[in-house]
């Protein structure tokens, strides 16, 4: 029997088939899509049979089972670990045996988050690390107190983001979502990968949206304040994303390291926090009945992250729990390429 998410995969993945590539047949996609979500959204909500609490149960129990013989500490780290499913994810990988570093800027909300986590699961397996995705001073200063009391690293949740926020430049001078989303995620990644690569059957799990469909690689976008968009800007951050995670899985091809990225689906929390003054409370009646919650918008991170059926498997892309398909741009290895390099090219000019 297929389950919903399978279903809801291949209706998406059928009108990508037929709109990829077309900027005009991609706003049918994207009504067709939002379309699909929704009624997604609303199953899941009256399914009774499976709750979300449940299948993020049996992923956890199946990955102690299989590593059940294994002795050695395991560590992650979630990107914006102290809210949203970025909070669900780092308490369930505390629950399936990982040491979790959060990796947050607001030490005070992560603090308290922690002993929250720590008397909800009655583990001592969360710990702070400051992080500011909008600073490559805070990175650099992140990897080097990780690497000063760490070895290995098992797991990197590429979780934190923003979106739809109105134009601004991080501490180095480029623009917000692309430098906090893509870039910042790109440099905490490499500078981490060492020990990653020291870890066995390492993960690393990169968190997108379907947004990114309808992104596009473009330096102008990115470098010139007058093309500007909130909407489509986190597009095309979004589809950097996709894109860094499928050239990072092809540059570590056969080290036995995994790079996937995810659609966590529409999930209500406070990332889309940009809408118009004065709508705020009718949108956050609109966000309860449409969205998911955050149990399970972490459902597919998790899978990602830990299911054993999913060994070896690497440049893939998943939304609701399993594989869908990807836009064309994302799989072209030249344009994945340039946006690599670019992206190198950008922390080495604005790095001081």
């Amino acid at each position: 029997m297929y389950s919903l998410g399978y279903i809801a995969n291949y209706l998406i993945s059928s009108t990508l088939y037929y709109c990829d590539g077309n900027p005009y047949l991609m706003k049918v996609f994207l009504a067709t899509y939002l379309l699909i979500e929704f009624v997604y959204t609303l199953l899941i909500k009256i399914d009774v049979l499976t709750s979300p609490r449940t299948k993020l149960d049996q992923y956890i129990s199946e990955y102690k089972e299989v590593n059940t013989t294994s002795t050695e500490e395991k560590f992650a780290i979630v990107t914006g670990a102290n809210s949203g499913i970025g909070l669900e994810t780092s308490k369930d990988l505390a629950l399936a045996g990982f040491h979790v570093i959060m990796a947050c800027r607001n030490k005070a909300s992560a603090e308290d988050i922690i002993s929250k986590l720590e008397l909800e699961t009655g583990l001592k397996s969360f710990e702070f690390m400051q992080l500011d995705l909008a600073s490559f001073k805070s990175i650099d200063s992140f990897v080097d107190q990780y690497k000063k009391s760490h070895s290995k690293l098992h797991l990197l949740v590429n979780n934190a983001g923003i979106a739809l926020c109105p134009y601004g430049k991080t501490k180095d001078g480029i623009e917000m979502q692309f430098g906090t989303n893509h870039l910042g995620h790109f440099k905490l990644t490499n500078g981490l990968l060492d020990l990653i690569k020291a870890s066995e059957r390492a993960r690393i799990v990169v968190i997108s949206a379907l947004a990114g469909y309808s992104g596009t690689f473009d330096k102008s976008l990115i470098l010139d304040e007058s093309k500007y968009n909130n909407v489509f800007n986190y597009a095309v951050s979004k589809m950097c994303n996709i894109m860094f995670a499928n050239e990072l899985a092809r540059r570590l091809a056969g080290t036995g390291i995994t790079v996937n990225s995810l659609h966590p689906g529409a999930v209500n929390t406070n990332i889309f926090k940009n809408y118009p003054e004065g709508l705020a409370g009718m949108m956050e009646v609109l966000k309860s009945l449409l969205l998911i919650n955050l149990i399970e918008g972490s459902l597919t991170s998790i899978k990602v992250a830990l299911d054993p059926k999913l060994e070896g498997v690497t440049g893939k892309f998943f939304m609701h729990e399993e594989e869908a398909a990807q836009p064309s741009e994302a799989l072209d290895e030249k344009k994945c390429k340039e946006l690599w390099d670019f992206s190198e090219e950008l922390i080495k000019k604005h790095s001081t």
